[in-house]
């Protein structure tokens, strides 16, 4: 099984404090995890979020709502990512 799926959108913060308060967030309502940043995006922080296409909408609400913008998406694009979302 591989870390991420066409199913999957990597969510990157500026910051690994705002990943850790997303992830407390998050992790009430949603299934996610908390990994490395693959080698072809880059960030800051070294972690990204990794969540599901369907919750997609829904967590970009909370994340807002919680003001913890900036931060971008991405969704795996054949051997690499490609950029499908900046918030701020």
């Amino acid at each position: 099984m591989k870390m991420i799926d066409e199913d999957h959108l990597l969510i990157v913060f500026n910051s690994i404090h705002r990943v850790m308060v997303a992830e407390m967030v998050l992790k009430k309502k949603f299934d996610i995890l908390v990994m490395p940043v693959p080698r072809a995006i880059s960030a800051d922080c070294g972690m990204v979020i990794r969540i599901s296409d369907n919750d997609c909408t829904a967590i970009i609400e909370v994340l807002q709502a919680k003001g913890l913008n900036p931060f971008s998406a991405y969704c795996l694009k054949g051997e690499g990512f490609e950029l499908v979302g900046e918030f701020s």
